[in-house]
């Protein structure tokens, strides 16, 4: 078909997105397109890893724990370079070889390769929402600089860019990001304090990890969402809003000045997001699920109230604030989350943990004089102090005996 090699990195090769984007892929190269997968990251799912190294031959793989890398040696082919690590995530990203990486880390810890490959001019695709939440004012000075592509690995930021091809932030009047409104769109706000782990990680459309799960349950993700909107389509957080769309069918949607809106539809399925994003702007069958419409389909909307996710609103007032808050509350996000899922802390508790930490933030950083434009270090420090502020906050347990 004539289309050149993409040399890809992919880190977090073994969680969802990372396996979806190696069976993309393999769909995209029996339709002719050629990609040569020249690095795979993974935190610890060692015997993924070494299968996936086994198929797609990288040059080198990553582990997150340097005491998981001797078995990875012995196991794997002669010169494969094996990495571990934050530093291991940077090589892969800043390989002189790799065209496009696939950031799908967890946490935090996803901003450090994601910056440095964009300051090298490559591609990111980000399911790393957390680089944009935390960096974004690095991230876009790096793309204006250095001329690289930032791309997001998001249903619904795929939904927004195809609306808005075409079309300048000045035709746009509001972008609509759709959300589920999670397990608990309907239950007593009084009954929430005593939910469980397991009911937060049913999620009622979507199969994701542990961590996205419950930041969807409280509306964490969505919040994020508004943020990486913000930043990749440069529209004020005054013109974001959120409808709930309870069969995510319509994944985001767009109003112009003069009234009319467009729409995204698709099945709920994060391999067509993935695909298109890979080979943009061209588009290619590769026998992924389609939306039916040859049967019934009844597509509702809900106003979002906001009151019910205090989690969602914390995260919006800390964009607005700049700065480093979304570092502080995305350290905080991560801690608390880890706290309710182990047990430790009720679920309401993530809201008012992220609500002490941003008040807190307020008082001890905001002040600081070099807050207005932090770097990379600057904000390491931040998410370093958040994540001993909220470990140390004194919460209420959750009623009867922790789980396991």
């Amino acid at each position: 078909m004539g289309h050149p090699k993409r040399r890809i990195a992919i880190l977090g090769s073994t969680g969802s997105i990372g396996t979806q984007t190696l069976d993309v892929i393999d769909r995209l190269g029996r339709a002719g397109w050629e990609f040569e997968v020249v690095g795979l990251a993974a935190r610890s799912s060692t015997g993924l890893l070494i299968e996936q190294a086994e198929r797609y031959r990288p040059r080198a793989v990553s582990i997150a724990a340097e005491s998981a890398v001797d078995a990875l040696r012995r196991r794997l082919p002669e010169g494969l370079e094996v990495l571990h690590g934050a530093g291991g995530l940077l090589r892969l990203a800043e390989r002189e070889d790799v065209d496009v990486l696939v950031n799908a880390v967890y946490g935090a810890a996803g901003l450090p390769p994601t910056l440095a490959a964009l300051a090298l001019g490559k591609t990111v695709a980000l399911a790393n929402k957390e680089s944009i939440v935390i960096g974004g004012d690095l991230i876009r000075s790096l793309l204006t600089e250095h001329g690289g592509t930032l791309l997001s690995i998001d249903s619904e930021h795929h939904a927004l860019h195809q609306c808005l091809h075409g079309h300048a932030p000045t035709d746009v009047r509001r972008l609509i990001l759709t959300a589920s409104g999670g397990p608990f769109l309907h239950t007593d706000p009084e009954d929430l304090a005593t939910v469980t782990p397991e009911d937060a990680l049913r999620h009622p459309t979507w199969t994701m990890g542990r961590r996205i799960t419950v930041d969807s349950a409280t509306m964490v993700n969505k919040a994020f969402e508004v943020v990486v909107a913000h930043h990749m389509y440069g529209v004020g957080y005054d013109r974001i809003d959120v409808v709930v769309q309870p069969d995510s069918y319509v994944h985001s949607l767009v109003e112009f000045r003069e009234g009319s809106i467009v729409a995204e539809l698709g099945p709920r399925d994060m391999r067509i997001p993935i695909q298109n994003l890979l080979i943009d702007p061209h588009r290619v069958e590769t026998g992924l699920p389609r939306l039916r419409l040859d049967e019934p389909l009844q597509i509702g909307f809900l106003p979002f109230e906001e009151a019910r996710f205090p989690a969602y609103s914390v995260v919006v007032a800390a964009a607005r604030e700049g700065g480093s808050a979304l570092a502080a509350v995305n350290a905080a996000d991560e801690v608390l989350v880890d706290r309710f899922l182990n047990g430790e802390i009720r679920f309401t508790g993530i809201a008012a943990g992220l609500a002490a930490v941003l008040d807190r933030w307020r008082t001890e950083k905001k002040a600081e004089p070099d807050d207005r434009s932090p770097e990379l270090p600057r904000l390491l420090g931040v998410d370093r102090w958040a994540r001993e502020a909220v470990a140390g906050l004194q919460l209420e347990p959750p009623e009867g005996p922790a789980p396991g």
